[in-house]
């Protein structure tokens, strides 16, 4: 499930308690993300993205809350930060065999599901193999 979007070798995976999202139905009957529940998005940021987190606890805003033009240019250096400290932060993971480091870079995928693949077919093939269950 952790590769629906992308490959999750990079994934950094996090439990979070008290986890709560709001959705709306929209008129063409899908589900849009109306808001994250109380705490959640600061445990977020705070946890996966602390300089913007800590950035957005120290911009300037205005009387009405709004960031100002140096709160706005804040969070912009923070968000460069962020996206700076997390490139190459961590190496993917390659798969054991060479014919599971072959099916990772045709298909992208984790090593996890490569390394399965592999041995679903390797256990077939033997299986199959007329010299199985004989000893050698």
């Amino acid at each position: 499930m952790l590769d629906e979007w992308d490959n999750a070798d990079l994934a950094e995976l996090k439990a979070i308690r008290n986890f709560m999202v709001d959705f709306r139905l929209t008129d063409r009957g899908e589900l849009e993300l109306q808001e994250f529940g109380e705490g959640v998005l600061d445990d977020i940021l705070e946890r996966a993205y602390p300089v913007l987190s800590q950035a957005r606890m120290d911009a300037p805003t205005d009387s009405a809350g709004e960031l100002t033009p140096p709160g706005e240019e804040m969070i912009r250096s923070a968000v460069r930060a962020e996206k700076q400290r997390l490139s190459g932060k961590k190496k993917r993971k390659l798969a054991d065999t060479e014919i599971g480091k072959a099916l990772q870079g045709q298909m992208g995928a984790p090593a996890a599901l490569a390394n399965r693949y592999v041995k679903q077919v390797a256990t077939e093939l033997l299986k199959r193999s007329p010299g199985s269950g004989r000893k050698q």
